[in-house]
């Protein structure tokens, strides 16, 4: 390890070049030349890749013109990841907290391989006339023969299934092909084949809730408090959205849509299900490649309890949208 440079350099080959040039950039920051010291000296690499989600994010908002303090106390003895003065048109800047966090996970950063390149066998799935989003996973190296035998279990398992339950697909001699899980439902009227990881189906959603749970306890009260949570994988954004709403499952108490034979919804187990941590009404993911020099936002807002339209406007286009 350069004594220099610390972890930083360690871990130089795994970033992109600009991200450190600019992260060195910080030297000498109020502010930011904390978060340059935590990444030099950090000893493990999760500590590394905690601080390098926040100073990722603190890429993203000067990009934008905000003004950021680090690591702001509150009154109960916390401290805010970031206080953040964003612009606004015509008008005075507006104050926010955020509070970032980071789902660790040892698997490397997997971008979607698109269906075409994969199997045109698996869009005879697309065929049937359910409509749910059907998650597809198998192995390695399997035969023509072995993919065909994998297509019609799946088949036969998404014409009865339900919303959340799942499959294994066996060979002859009981030798695992993959898996099918019904993801949730969807507005088309036929399956939205995805696909999943060879190993099996990792439902990251109650993970995303306890550091959810872990942000709310930094809020600063009587403000606008935005978490922010990121995780290595570009699939995961849909468990994260399970964390906050619920998981999705079939509402046999509601009467389902004009056209549609069965009512889905929410269960309870939401991070914002009813009134639960109330003082949290926004939140936010993004994917952390350290080899991209830019990271895509997305927010959510609250949406069963009253919501600033404004502020949500403003939150939107400093967390998502283009530079400013």
């Amino acid at each position: 390890m350069s004594k220099h440079g610390g972890a930083l350099d360690e871990y130089a080959a795994e970033l992109n070049s600009v991200v450190i040039d600019e992260i060195r950039g910080w030297k000498g920051h109020p502010e930011l030349g904390r978060i340059l010291g935590n990444l030099r000296s950090h000893t493990n690499r999760k500590a590394f890749f905690d601080t390098l989600a926040e100073a990722t994010v603190a890429r993203h908002l000067l990009a934008r013109g905000c003004r950021l303090r680090f690591e702001v106390p509150t009154p109960l003895g916390r401290r805010c990841d970031f206080e953040v003065k964003a612009p606004q048109e015509g008008g005075p800047e507006r104050t926010f907290y955020l509070h970032v966090k980071r789902l660790d996970s040892d698997r490397p950063v997997r971008h979607p391989r698109q269906l075409m390149a994969v199997t045109s066998r698996l869009r005879v799935l697309e065929r049937i006339a359910r409509p749910y989003i059907v998650q597809v996973r198998w192995h390695e190296g399997l035969s023509a023969q072995q993919m065909q035998r994998l297509v019609t279990q799946a088949g036969e398992f998404i014409l009865q299934a339900r919303v959340g339950e799942e499959m294994i697909s066996r060979d002859h001699d009981g030798r695992e092909l993959g898996g099918v899980r019904i993801i949730a439902p969807w507005e088309g009227t036929h399956v939205n084949v995805t696909i999943g990881l060879p190993p099996g189906f990792v439902d990251q959603a109650p993970r995303f809730r306890r550091l959810a749970q872990r942000a709310y306890q930094q809020f600063m009260p009587r403000a606008v408090n935005v978490i922010m949570i990121c995780s290595g994988q570009v699939d995961d954004e849909g468990d994260f959205e399970t964390a906050l709403l619920g998981s999705h499952i079939e509402r046999w108490d509601a009467y389902p849509p004009r056209g549609k034979r069965v009512a889905h919804g929410r269960a309870n187990d939401g991070f914002w299900h009813g009134q639960r941590f109330s003082a949290s009404k926004f939140a936010g993911w993004f994917c952390l490649a350290p080899d991209q020099a830019e990271a895509r936002m997305r927010l959510w807002a609250r949406d069963n309890m009253p919501i600033d339209t404004e502020v949500q406007d403003w939150l939107t286009r400093v967390l998502e949208g283009e530079r400013l």
